[in-house]
């Protein structure tokens, strides 16, 4: 084996000839392919794009790997030789290929642990597909004279072979020739036909977002408002040069960025060209899906909750090129489509297009390069954009387009602060619905109007103490409180998933008697239904939206009028557009305020600007009523005032002493290990190989480029899911030279058996 570099899109070689040789990757944390040769039995098969069988190791372990290269160049070592082909069609395209060769590079990890997520199991597994036998007449050049000993079905076989001039699946073939399996073996065996195995679409899949059949509808006709007019204007000009331009559409909740989506895609469809669209939230997938298949596209959606045979349906439909528009969340940016021709984004902030393992690569910046290499235009649409995208606009990498009013010139909705500590009820116990938000819901749904309340915190109470001793239950394997969930009678972590039972006495001092506080979307349930008896109410939590088509059924039950009162997590929070929606509760502003995270701010204004921009989108109007114990702080207050602008500035001006980002590129390193010595002394050897890195890398730079090393310290949360964490913050004005040091510092410093390092490049989370 060698480890040269592959040639990654040359066309395949012919299959006899000179010697061919295969450039293979595999899914590890390597940051090369490795040269394998081609036997003759697999040349006619083998293409860039397949996975393959080969051994790889010392011990010549079977392994999957992806073909991204092929040369009849012999390498200079000795090669092992690829074992088999395993794919019919080449999964990925060129475009595909040098995408995820870029991520590997700025992700800092292997080429191939990048392949291997950007193929969906579906895909990978073929599931929703069956084989079959199918026969195939040969080619003319080849065919022999038909034998004049034939028996008459076995010449009926060879004539519908001839006639059809395709292959026929063997049991369709038995029925059209009126014959058995056996005679058409005969012909196979004469060597008059060939039998091959091939894989069709398996018929009865039933796919969640085709549970009922689309409707489409004339499309009506739309009046764009002077300043969608402006916008639009300038993305015609730009969908019809067709090269790329990256576009940040900064519009208020209710503006009108939706119909802007549309017509863009409209445009590009019209001239034979795909589009993908990138939504941050699996609830907001059907509502978007409607609204494109409306205008009469065929739409394929990629998520994570879709079964493996719908989601391998999906993605060979793009990939054969039947679908005009690809939906999904942050994954679905790695859709197959042969004729890209737009790229956007939906709510471009959120953090939720960030993924939580390797290759941990951001969707929106992962996108923008997508749009880049294939030359499309791309639009990042937010009523909040994320402050490097709107740094990236202020300092021209971006085109920004802005809609400031919303249509029909209804105005923002008021928000009124709720102080919760004055705001209590008599009791004077804890509530999650204060007296005034109580009251304006009551006002709300007397009106036959409806309500949405958004309360991020799932399960009945958040944590559980001891008021004797102190003792909060904390996870067997975290640093994290438990939290209690009546409906499962279990006390549970949610970053591990642990379950126990309920605890009564203090198990530290076992005198105590266990309260349960905190509020969770369970407990506000009941608080609900004992507060508005008759009342129709809906959870909408990761715990309730578990099966297929839940997102969809509850959302159009809202629709409809069935439900007076949605409540729950943040997936309630963005994209939901209901007229009849006049009241929005924030249960509680301050649940990511005080995180150790210096993005927490900037998180709590965006989720209260986006929850507040559900209501007062209909003739109604709406208001909203924002609970805190923190009216005052900066993020809750300009949230109130719909003031974009003056947050962006005030939190900008404090990032930047900081180096923090969007003035400096950052990366972290997370150690973390069961042996909580070997991961400490893993961390100290990594600290120590910084140094001298520095000492050469950093010699002649000036000091405004100098990187900055932090570290290592125990993380914020030190055990997670059983594992001690020690953790570096890397930063520097370079994104070059901060990936030039990681190299120089990860290739010295090996990883010891037990200790895991993580690679995060642009971290979301800093906890």
């Amino acid at each position: 084996m060698t480890d040269t570099q592959p040639s990654l899109f040359g066309p395949n070689p012919a299959s006899s000839g000179p010697a061919l040789f295969a450039e293979i990757v595999v899914d590890r944390p390597l940051d090369h392919a490795y040269t394998y040769e081609v036997s003759e039995e697999w040349k006619a098969d083998i293409a860039v794009g397949k996975r393959v069988l080969v051994p790889f190791g010392k011990g010549g372990r079977q392994t999957i790997g992806f073909c991204v290269g092929l040369s009849t160049q012999a390498p200079e070592r000795e090669t092992k030789t690829v074992l088999r082909v395993i794919d019919d069609e080449p999964l990925l395209t060129d475009a595909l290929l040098r995408l995820t060769r870029w991520m590997a590079d700025y992700y800092v990890c292997g080429w191939g642990q990048v392949l291997n997520i950007v193929l969906p199991a579906g895909a990978k597994k073929q599931a929703g597909t069956t084989s079959v036998a199918v026969i195939e007449p040969l080619p003319e050049m080849l065919r022999p004279a038909i034998p004049e000993d034939l028996t008459a079905k076995q010449r009926a076989v060879v004539d519908l072979l001839h006639e059809k001039n395709q292959p026929i699946e063997l049991k369709r073939l038995s029925e059209m020739a009126h014959c058995g399996p056996g005679v058409i073996q005969a012909v196979v065996q004469r060597g008059l036909a060939r039998r091959r195995l091939t894989r069709i679409e398996t018929p009865d899949i039933q796919e969640e977002e085709n549970a009922e059949p689309a409707v489409v509808t004339e499309r009506p006709a739309i009046t764009l408002t002077p300043d969608q007019q402006t916008v639009w204007t300038v993305l015609e000009e730009a969908l019809e040069q067709k090269k790329y331009q990256p576009f940040l559409i900064r519009g208020v909740t209710g503006s009108g960025k939706t119909e802007l989506y549309l017509r863009a895609i409209e445009r590009v469809v019209s001239q034979g060209y795909q589009a993908i669209v990138l939504v941050p939230e699996i609830s907001l997938t059907p509502q978007t899906v409607a609204a494109f298949r409306g205008r009469g596209w065929n739409v394929a959606v990629l998520h994570s909750h879709m079964h493996q045979a719908e989601r391998g349906r999906h993605w060979r439909r793009i990939a054969s090129g039947q679908v005009h528009v690809v939906v999904g969340a942050r994954s679905a940016v790695f859709a197959p489509v042969r004729k890209l021709g737009l790229i956007v984004i939906d709510e471009e902030h959120e953090a939720s297009f960030k993924q939580d393992n390797t290759p941990r690569y951001h969707a929106r910046d992962v996108a923008t390069m997508r749009a880049r290499l294939e030359d499309v235009p791309i639009l990042l649409g937010s009523a909040t954009p994320s402050l490097e995208s709107w740094h990236n606009a202020q300092r021209g990498m971006f085109r920004l387009l802005t809609l400031p009013k919303r249509v029909f010139d209804r105005p923002m909705p008021p928000v009124h602060r709720v102080d919760l500590r004055y705001d209590r009820h008599a009791d004077r116990r804890p509530h999650g619905i204060s007296p005034t938000l109580q009251r304006e819901m009551q006002r709300t749904l007397d009106k036959k109007e409806q309500v949405i309340l958004l309360l991020n915190r799932r399960g009945f109470s958040t944590f559980l103490h001891c008021p004797g001793c102190g003792h909060v239950e904390l996870c067997r394997y975290c640093d994290l409180p438990m939290t209690f969930h009546r409906d499962k009678k279990l006390i549970v972590c949610h970053y591990c998933g642990y379950e126990n039972e309920p605890v009564e006495k203090c198990p530290d001092c076992n005198l105590g008697q266990v309260r349960y506080e905190g509020m969770g979307t369970e407990k506000l349930e009941g608080e609900i239904q004992a507060m508005f008896p008759g009342k129709v109410s809906q959870r909408m939590d990761s715990d309730t939206m578990k099966k297929p088509g839940s997102h969809r059924k509850a959302l159009e039950a809202f629709a409809r009028g069935e439900i007076d009162i949605l409540f729950g997590t943040q997936m309630i929070a963005k994209g939901l557009d209901f007229p009849n929606v006049t009241l929005v509760g924030v249960v509680n502003a301050d649940v990511a305020l005080h995180r150790i995270d210096f993005r927490a701010g900037e998180r709590t204004f965006q989720l209260l600007a986006q929850v507040a921009g559900r209501t007062g989108r209909g003739p109604k109007g709406g208001a909203v009523f924002v609970q805190t114990y923190s009216p005052d702080h900066p993020s809750i207050l300009l949230a109130s005032m719909h003031d974009y602008l003056t947050f962006a500035e005030s939190e900008l001006l404090a990032r930047k002493p900081h180096g923090y980002p969007p003035f400096q590129r950052m990366a972290r390193l997370l150690i973390r290990g069961k042996d909580q010595e070997a991961a400490l002394q893993y961390a100290e050897k990594l600290a120590g190989a910084f140094k001298p890195a520095l000492e050469v890398l950093q010699k002649n730079r000036p000091a405004a480029e100098q990187l900055r090393v932090l570290g290592p310290a125990e993380a914020p949360i030190f055990r997670l899911k059983g594992l001690h964490r020690y953790h570096f913050q890397i930063q520097s004005p370079s994104s070059a030279f901060l990936h030039q040091v990681l190299r120089a510092v990860l290739h010295t410093v090996k990883t010891p058996h037990g200790v895991e390092l993580v690679v995060d490049v642009d971290p979301q989370d800093m906890m």
